[in-house]
């Protein structure tokens, strides 16, 4: 795929192959070209953005992009993380311990109903039986760690298993990463096919292995390297 800007010389090649690194040294234009993407993250066009296939058709780019800027708390555990974990595990629970969890919630059914029983009104459970619903009582979470990397690791494992087919999209996230631990990062989003952008304040300098890289300097000048 192709992540064009009009404002922008370069395509920017989005791929799960290779990275693709955007370091802009001018202030103005960095917040530009993240408060476009973030417009569309939140669901609206941006008329100078466009996506393209590998024949140069436009892509409808709503729901494609997610934006990470906060690096402390990556939203894994949000409704719509929840919302897709809930559906993963349903599709795995087998019919033997589909009967066995129905057998269990029939006799916390039981429990309850003796209980209203000694409540002074005129209480109902709804007691029809529905595994989301079982399943949602666990609360279960994804259980992230200290470790950025793992973080990051954990993230991209979420994309590949609920085959969201998101492109993520990191802001400065090389503040917080050394050279190893962005190849690192670099090799399984690779291995997992999940394509990143990562667009950064400040150059960095030479690419690292599986990056591609378009400089942007504080005058406008773009240089690619590879």
């Amino acid at each position: 795929m192709k992540l064009y800007i009009k404002y922008i010389d370069n395509n920017l090649e989005i791929n799960s192959n290779e990275i693709q690194s955007v370091e802009i040294e001018n202030k103005r234009y960095f917040y530009r070209i993240v408060d476009d993407l973030y417009t569309i993250y939140n669901g609206n066009i941006v008329e100078d953005i466009s996506l393209l296939d590998d024949n140069n058709n436009e892509i409808n780019y709503l729901n494609k992009f997610k934006i990470f800027v906060n690096y402390f708390d990556f939203g894994l555990n949000s409704k719509k993380y929840s919302n897709d974990i809930l559906k993963c595990i349903t599709n795995n629970i087998s019919d033997e311990n589909k009967d066995l969890l129905t057998k269990q919630y029939n006799k916390i059914v039981n429990i309850y109903k003796n209980i209203l029983n000694d409540v002074d009104l005129p209480l109902l459970i709804d007691s029809e039986i529905n595994i989301d619903n079982v399943t949602k009582l666990m609360k279960i979470n994804i259980n992230t760690s200290k470790d950025l990397l793992s973080n990051l690791f954990i993230l991209i494992d979420s994309e590949n298993l609920f085959q969201t087919k998101n492109i993520l999209i990191f802001i400065n996230l090389k503040q917080y990463l050394t050279n190893n631990e962005l190849e690192e990062l670099y090799k399984y989003s690779a291995y997992n096919e999940i394509p990143l952008l990562l667009i950064d304040s400040q150059s960095y300098g030479t690419t690292l292995n599986n990056e591609k890289k378009l400089i942007i300097d504080e005058n406008l000048d773009e240089f690619m390297l590879q």
